[in-house]
C-alpha cells in the first residue's frame, strides 16, 4: 500500500465533494455569430456542457490592472471547483452562478475560464477564472 492509495484518493474527492456548496450553468460559445434580422440583435449561439454542484474560492487576495486600448480594467482570479469527471472544460467557457448556500451575491455572477489546471490525483477539477463584467 502506497502512502497514498485509490481509496484515500476516492475518500478525499468525497471530502472535498461536501464543501462544494455552490451551483453553477457552464456554456461554450460557439464560432459564429447570427444576427437577428428584425432586431438586428447579434447572438453567439452556445453550448450547455456542464449543470451542476461547485465552488468558488478567491485565489488571491490581490488584483490585477490591465490597459486594452484607452480602457482601463481590473481582474481578479478566482479558483472553480468542481467534482472530478465534469467537464471536460476549455478556456472560454462561460459560468454562471446559479445557487450559493453561503453567498447570496453570488448568484447571478458571471466568470470565464482563464486556466485549465490538470493532474493525476486530484481531489477536484479546478480552474482559474475571471468575473465578467
Amino acid at each position: 500500500m502506497g502512502f497514498f492509495d485509490t481509496s484515500d484518493l476516492l475518500e478525499a474527492r468525497a471530502d472535498t465533494e461536501e464543501l462544494m456548496k455552490d451551483a453553477c450553468v457552464v456554456v461554450r460559445p460557439g464560432a459564429k455569430s447570427v444576427t437577428d434580422p428584425a432586431t438586428g440583435k447579434v447572438t453567439r449561439a452556445s453550448t450547455q456542457v456542464y449543470t451542476g454542484k461547485c465552488r468558488f474560492k478567491q485565489s488571491q487576495a490581490q488584483a490585477n490592472t490591465k490597459v486594452a486600448g484607452e480602457h482601463v480594467f481590473t481582474e481578479q482570479g478566482i479558483r472553480w471547483d468542481t467534482p472530478v469527471g465534469s467537464g471536460p472544460f476549455k478556456v472560454g467557457d462561460m459560468v454562471t452562478s446559479t445557487a450559493s448556500e453561503m453567498d447570496e451575491h453570488l448568484v447571478g455572477r458571471v466568470f470565464r475560464v482563464e486556466e485549465l489546471f490538470n493532474q493525476s490525483q486530484a481531489t477536484a477539477q479546478r480552474c482559474r477564472v475571471v468575473e465578467v463584467l
